[in-house]
């Protein structure tokens, strides 16, 4: 005969497959949502891109639509959002799975309208879940990952900070390093990625911060002492999750 516990276990097990099911339908449904969309956007269909949108989004571009030269623009810098392909990167969920942030790559074309040559871009897409079905929230364009803006070096030395100055960094966690001494997080922020300088991983567990902040593709906000000449360094003090 089995023990309650085990059952127990089996019952924990057989949630944690629901959900997990759940979320990958999720984010199965996340690409469908933004093909049809870009679909809508080559054809010109502004009314059925809305009705992909959050009611807060429709609201406030609807407004922005009034004369035919609004409606032009925004059809223009709709299809300049329209990549020939693209791969999903990442998905991170907000609190109980209503939010969700996509990630991807996409490659896109010239378009002389804009001035913009063909080019690899990383976007942000926010997608919201209203009356059980996901809607597009925002998009954001992040840069190309090629021409990312980095660090002269990753050498950490105390003395380079500038303790006349205090000041905040926010992105997300590209990676996280425990050395011996200190702990590297690099950070991006939009086109930029920022060596941020934490105490080592002992200090760290000590002060109770949770390691699992510091996780890839997790947000962060970080508060410190710019390095004195290189303003992609940065001495943090404290920090806190950045969560939806």
């Amino acid at each position: 005969m089995f023990p309650r516990s085990f059952f127990w276990v089996i019952g924990l097990l057989i949630s944690a497959a629901v959900v997990n099911a759940a979320i990958a339908q999720d984010a199965s449904e996340f690409g469908r949502i933004l093909d049809a969309y870009n679909v809508a956007a080559k054809a010109g269909d502004i009314n059925q891109m809305l009705s992909m949108r959050t009611a807060a989004q429709q609201k406030e571009i609807r407004a922005q639509l009034g004369k035919k030269e609004d409606r032009d623009y925004f059809l223009l810098l709709s299809r300049a959002q329209v990549p020939e392909s693209y791969q999903i990167q990442h998905v991170s969920w907000g609190k109980n799975s209503q939010k969700a942030t996509l990630y991807l790559l996409g490659q896109f074309a010239n378009m002389p309208e804009i001035q913009r040559p063909r080019l690899r871009m990383e976007e942000m897409i926010v997608f919201q879940k209203e009356t059980g079905k996901w809607k597009i929230d925002s998009v954001l364009p992040l840069g190309d990952p090629d021409k990312i803006k980095r660090p002269k070096d990753l050498t950490r030395n105390p003395k380079d900070a500038n303790l006349k100055v205090t000041g905040v960094v926010a992105g997300r966690i590209v990676k996280t390093e425990f050395k011996p001494d200190y702990t590297l997080v690099i950070l991006r922020v939009m086109d930029e990625e920022n060596a941020i300088f934490l105490p080592a991983k002992e200090v760290l567990e000590k002060a109770g911060v949770p390691l699992s902040d510091l996780d890839p593709w997790k947000m962060q906000e970080f508060r410190g002492y710019p390095h004195k000449s290189d303003k992609l360094k940065f001495f943090a003090t404290s920090g806190k999750l950045i969560e939806d």
